[in-house]
C-alpha cells in the first residue's frame, strides 16, 4: 500500500509569495518550494507545514514504508475558485502517486476545510496539524499581534466587524444628536455631537486600514489611467454610476434633516429607505457597462455581470419589502401590504433564478476545465514515465 503525505496550502501563499505553481511532488520539489517561500517570507507557517511533511516522509521512508510527500495549492481567492484549483490539483496528484491512503498535514482549520474533499477521493489515516512555538512574553505578544494586522486576510477578518460597529454607532449617535441641535437651536447640543463623529470616523479609519483603502486607489487610478488610454467602454458607465451614488447618497441625507418626529434608532432605515433604488441603479449601470465592455472587447457575452444585475435587483425588491414592513410597523409611511408581498416574492423569484442562471454556468464552466484537467494530467503523467 501507498501512503501519501499531503500537505495543502488553500490561500495559495506558496504561489503568491515565492511565485511558484504547484503541485509539489517529491522530497526535493516540496524542499525547494518551502525554502523559496521561506525567503519570500521568513514567517509565514506555511514553510513550517511544508518541511514537517516532509520530515514525516522520511520518517515513514525510513520504516521501509511506500511513501509519497506531495503540496497542493489553491488560489488568494479562498473560496469556490481556491477549491476548484485545489481539485484540479489533488486529481493531478492521485494520477501521478496512486496513493492508497493520505496523512494530511496543515497549519490551521483554513486548510482543513478542503479536508472533506479529499475524503471523498481518498483514505485519511491521520491528520497532524503544524504549531509555531511563540516566547510567551509581552512583547513578543505585541510583536504577534503587530504582524497580525500586517496580514492582509487577518486584518480583515478582525478589523470589519469593529469598523462596522463603530460607524453605524456613530451614524445614529451623530444625526440624533444633530436632530435635537436643529430642534433647540442651541449651542449647548454641539459637544453632544462630538461622541458620534468620533466614533464615526474611528470606524471609517479602521474599514479604510482593514482594506488597504490607500492601495486600492492607487490600482484604481492605474487602472482607469488604462482605461482611459484603451478606450475602455467601462468608463462612461463607471462615471455615470459614481454619479448616481453621490446623488443618492446626498438626496437620502437631505431626507434625514426632514425626519425630525422620527426615532433616531430608526434613522439609518430611512437613509437606506431613500438610498436604495439609487444604490441599485447605480450596480446596473456598472454592469452594465462591464457587460458592453466583455463583449465589444472579446465579442463574449459576460454572464457573470447579468447574474450580479439579478442579484442586484433581487437584493433591492427584498430590502424594499423589507423596508415597507418596517414603515408600516412604526406608522412611517402608509404602505399596502399586499405590496410589500409582491415585493418580496419578486425578490426571491429573481434571486432563485439568478441561482439557476449561475449554476448552469458554473457547470458548464467546470464541465470545460475538468475536459482540459484530463488533458493536462495525461501530458503529465507522460512526462514522468
Amino acid at each position: 500500500m501507498k501512503t501519501l503525505v499531503l500537505c495543502v496550502d488553500r490561500d495559495d501563499d506558496i504561489g503568491a509569495k515565492a511565485s511558484l505553481r504547484g503541485p509539489f511532488i517529491g522530497r526535493e520539489l516540496n524542499l525547494e518550494a518551502a525554502t523559496a517561500l521561506a525567503l519570500a517570507d521568513p514567517e509565514d507557517p506555511d514553510s513550517n507545514t511544508v518541511h514537517s511533511a516532509v520530515g514525516i516522509y522520511d520518517e515513514l521512508l525510513k520504516r521501509g514504508l511506500d511513501v509519497q510527500v506531495a503540496t497542493i495549492c489553491g488560489s488568494q481567492n479562498v473560496g469556490f475558485e481556491s477549491d476548484r484549483i485545489l481539485s484540479e490539483q489533488l486529481e493531478t496528484v492521485m494520477e501521478i502517486v496512486k496513493p492508497d491512503r493520505a496523512i494530511l498535514v496543515s497549519n490551521g482549520a483554513e486548510d482543513e476545510y478542503f479536508y472533506p474533499v479529499i475524503a471523498s477521493r481518498i483514505k485519511i489515516d491521520s491528520v497532524k496539524r503544524v504549531f509555531i512555538k511563540q516566547t510567551p512574553t509581552a512583547e513578543s505578544t505585541y510583536y504577534i499581534m503587530i504582524k497580525t494586522l500586517k496580514d492582509p486576510k487577518l486584518r480583515r477578518k478582525i478589523l470589519s466587524p469593529v469598523s462596522a460597529i463603530l460607524m453605524v454607532y456613530g451614524f445614529l449617535l451623530m444625526f440624533s444628536d444633530l436632530l435635537m441641535l436643529s430642534n433647540t437651536h442651541s449651542l449647548a447640543y454641539v459637544s453632544g455631537v462630538a461622541p458620534g463623529i468620533i466614533a464615526f470616523v474611528t470606524g471609517a479609519y479602521m474599514a479604510w486600514y482593514a482594506y488597504n483603502v490607500t492601495e486600492g486607489m492607487r490600482t484604481g487610478s492605474r487602472k482607469l489611467w488604462k482605461a482611459i488610454k484603451s478606450g475602455s467602454q467601462l468608463l462612461p458607465f463607471a462615471i455615470v454610476s459614481v454619479v448616481l451614488v453621490i446623488v443618492g447618497v446626498l438626496y437620502a441625507s437631505s431626507t434625514l434633516i426632514q425626519a425630525r418626529n422620527v426615532p433616531p434608532q430608526i434613522l439609518l432605515l430611512v437613509f437606506v429607505y431613500n438610498f436604495l433604488w439609487t444604490g441599485v441603479f447605480a450596480s446596473l449601470v456598472l454592469e452594465t457597462g462591464r457587460f458592453a465592455n466583455v463583449y465589444f472587447s472579446d465579442r463574449q457575452i459576460s454572464w457573470s455581470s447579468i447574474i450580479a444585475g439579478l442579484m442586484f435587483m433581487a437584493l433591492g425588491m427584498i430590502l424594499q419589502g423589507a423596508l415597507d414592513a418596517i414603515y408600516l410597523i412604526y406608522g412611517l409611511g402608509h404602505v399596502n401590504p399586499v405590496l410589500i408581498g409582491v415585493e418580496t416574492a419578486s425578490g426571491i423569484f429573481i434571486a432563485m433564478f439568478g441561482g439557476m442562471l449561475n449554476s448552469s454556468v458554473r457547470g458548464h464552466e467546470t464541465a470545460e476545465i475538468e475536459e482540459k484537467g484530463g488533458e493536462t494530467a495525461e501530458l503529465t503523467t507522460r512526462a514522468f514515465k
